[in-house]
């Protein structure tokens, strides 16, 4: 495994998370017959694998323009040539992770 692939593979598993999720829920949800009580709520959930596909498509998409940025070195980047994360609030202030090597940049206000 080659470091661009660590790379993608860190950036979409949330989006790899989501699908993976859509698909149990959707296991989950053929098996169950409807009740008759608490109809409303059977068919709320009978959306739940719909939603999660479209979560996951959204988080696809960042994460693909975000590598797109990257490539084209419009994005921010560690010394180690890895992709920086958002900012985040830490004990000693607001630091960007890289998302290759894992290292803390701190975030000059």
């Amino acid at each position: 495994m080659t470091r661009m692939h660590r790379i993608a593979l860190r950036i979409y598993l949330p989006t790899l998370a989501c699908l993976l999720l859509a698909f149990a829920s959707t296991w989950v949800l053929s098996g169950a017959a409807p009740q008759p009580q608490g109809g409303e709520f059977f068919n709320a959930l009978r959306w739940l694998p719909h939603a999660l596909t479209g979560v996951a498509l959204v988080l696809g998409t960042v994460a693909s323009l975000r590598l797109r940025r990257w490539e084209a070195g419009d994005a921010l980047i560690c010394a180690c040539g890895g992709l920086l994360g958002s900012e985040r609030d830490g004990r000693f202030g607001r630091y960007r992770t890289c998302v290759a090597c894992g290292r803390h940049h701190v975030v000059d206000r």
